[in-house]
């Protein structure tokens, strides 16, 4: 179980973020909803967990090639917007409320896959998230989790830097990190999709809400790392605009 105060941390930041986070082109990136339904193989029956669902972005878009989506995450004002979203949309298959990764309010196998995106990052214990995810997902089904995983050298400065600009950021796995996840559980080698979710750094920036410095601050440590990369961000100056990539993996386990 996470700590009661960095619950709050992700409750303050994310109340704060919630209509940004929705409204960034970024997080609506093609690539970063195809991952799922590749990985996913999905029926079009599937019943369907959405763990740390945000404003409702993965949920939303899975929604047509399954059955049935279920969306929880912690703070209140995601999960609203979530909901408003979805009856904006029309889509009646997808329902969302307000709950805990590392204590879902669902009975053991009751879903068919379970995915995540983005989220493991804010948590204390991702590996608890992990297992809970596998708990309530049945015997062959999948759990799928999409998550930044910058360089393992590099991983300490990239949690620094995302500390900073986010103090729900806890720190990021590496991509082998990741991919272990599931010996623990005793699952096989899992499928694995890498890719690069490049954003505008003023238009994350303006959306993020730091606490110890300013969004100034921010865009400058990103320009300094423009030669170095010290960051794993891979950042670019574009025509005088800055860019970065976050390193992103997507992760599929299948339950046997």
């Amino acid at each position: 179980m996470e700590s009661s105060a960095h619950q709050l941390e992700i409750v303050s930041q994310f109340t704060r973020q919630s209509r940004p986070f929705a409204e960034m082109a970024a997080h609506s990136e093609s690539r970063s909803f195809e991952v799922f339904r590749e990985l996913g193989s999905f029926s079009g029956n599937e019943k369907v967990l959405d763990s740390g669902c945000g404003p409702g972005l993965v949920s939303l878009y899975l929604a047509e090639f399954v059955g049935e989506i279920n969306g929880v995450d912690l703070t209140p004002a995601m999960v609203k917007l979530a909901a408003e979203n979805a009856s904006k949309s029309g889509i009646m298959n997808a329902s969302f409320l307000q709950g805990n990764m590392t204590f879902l309010p669902f009975p053991s196998g009751h879903f068919d896959v379970a995915v995540s995106r983005y989220a493991f990052h804010h948590l204390e214990h991702p590996a608890a998230a992990f297992a809970e995810m596998i708990r309530v997902t049945r015997c062959g089904g999948k759990v799928i989790v999409v998550d930044v995983t910058p360089e393992a050298q590099k991983r300490n400065a990239y949690d620094c830097f995302e500390r900073l600009r986010d103090p729900s950021h806890t720190s990021a796995l590496t991509l082998e990190e990741l991919s272990l996840l599931g010996e623990e559980h005793n699952l096989k080698k899992p499928d694995v999709i890498e890719f690069g979710l490049e954003v505008d750094v003023q238009n994350l920036i303006a959306s993020s809400f730091p606490e110890e410095v300013s969004r100034e601050n921010l865009v400058q440590m990103l320009a300094d790392d423009l030669r170095s990369d010290n960051l794993s961000f891979k950042v670019k100056n574009e025509d005088g605009s800055l860019t970065m990539t976050f390193p992103v993996t997507a992760v599929a386990w299948r339950l046997s």
